[in-house]
């Protein structure tokens, strides 16, 4: 069956004035939000219209919308919201559900990481983190990201009965994530003196890169920026950029220097003795169960069974090559 977008068209049309014709769904299963692709008369994608049901908090929008301006100001290829007819930011249907409109990006998700656009995303991520937190920056106050970056490390008991409250129908799926827990922390003291001094992205893969003629043309999904660690995002993008394909987290050792090598090219600070030794237990933090996106996905409807087993077989892939990536990090971090 085809999915239905009358409402999103009607939406386009009225409150924001487009000449939209047809409309695609981006982001499949693997998000709660709602979001959808615009064409023209020609059938060529323009806009895209998201329904953050994820984390609909206004002043949190305020600030999503104001960052992607800003990073856009500083030379980011990350979309520019589009106003509505009357100037406002953002419209809401007849459900009370907040919607926005952002221009449509060139280019195609990475799906097959070449060397070069491993070592460019890697670069795009460290542009990312260069920008400044001291003046002309969003405000977040309020605004912070639904979860915390370390959770897991501050409140984990809570967080795992967060998570074992809304995943009860899986609970074999659930328990074979705390050998993980325990793991994160019995290696996690790098991690723990590291400050949440820079701008991250908060989930970065190839879903959310998009490319064209050999260039990163788009940095997607900014659902989660917020102040963080920079090693989080840079064990991420490490993690899902460098496997072998998707749900094969065997890393490319070429693939991983690649990425960390774009990611430290000048201006960017080379990573500390600190952050080399926070990068693996980064990549365990990041594979953790989300409390708050296991919830968005079940007021959404989606199963959750995909959402804790994909990060469950990503886990175990980096349990197995643990000695194997720790020498090639010390590798790295000697250069």
């Amino acid at each position: 069956m085809n999915p239905d977008f009358t409402a999103e068209l009607a939406l386009a049309r009225e409150a924001f004035g487009l000449p939209a014709h047809g409309a695609r769904l981006l982001g499949g299963g693997a998000t709660a939000n709602r979001v959808v692709a615009l064409t023209n008369a020609a059938g060529q994608a323009r806009w895209v219209l998201r329904c953050p049901l994820r984390d609909p908090r206004p002043a949190r929008l305020d600030f999503l919308l104001a960052f992607h301006h800003f990073a856009h100001a500083h030379g980011l290829p990350v979309a520019v919201p589009l106003p509505t007819v009357d100037g406002r930011e953002r419209a809401v249907d007849t459900d009370g559900r907040p919607w926005v409109l952002l221009e449509y990006l060139p280019g195609r998700p990475l799906t097959t990481v070449t060397i070069p656009l491993a070592w460019q995303a890697g670069h795009h991520l460290a542009a990312l983190h260069h920008l400044p937190t001291n003046h002309g920056t969003p405000q977040q106050g309020a605004a912070e990201p639904d979860s915390p970056w370390d959770a897991w490390l501050t409140a984990p008991e809570r967080t795992w009965q967060a998570a074992a409250d809304i995943a009860a129908p899986h609970p074999a799926l659930l328990a074979a994530y705390r050998p993980y827990l325990d793991l994160l922390h019995q290696h996690a003291s790098p991690l723990e003196e590291l400050q949440a001094a820079q701008w991250g992205h908060g989930d970065v893969h190839g879903h959310n890169l998009l490319h064209e003629d050999g260039q990163i043309t788009g940095l997607l999904d900014l659902d989660g920026a917020g102040l963080r660690p920079r090693t989080t995002d840079v064990a991420t993008a490490v993690l899902m950029l460098a496997r072998t394909g998707s749900g094969d987290y065997r890393l490319q050792p070429d693939l991983v220097r690649a990425v960390l090598a774009g990611y430290q090219q000048p201006p960017t600070a080379p990573l500390t003795p600190t952050e080399w030794a926070a990068l693996w237990p980064a990549m365990v933090l990041s594979q953790l169960p989300d409390p708050h996106h296991l919830a968005a996905l079940r007021r959404a409807g989606r199963p959750l069974a995909p959402a804790l087993a994909r990060p469950l077989a990503a886990l175990q892939a980096l349990h197995r090559q643990r000695a194997a990536l720790l020498l090639l990090l010390t590798a790295g971090s000697t250069r």
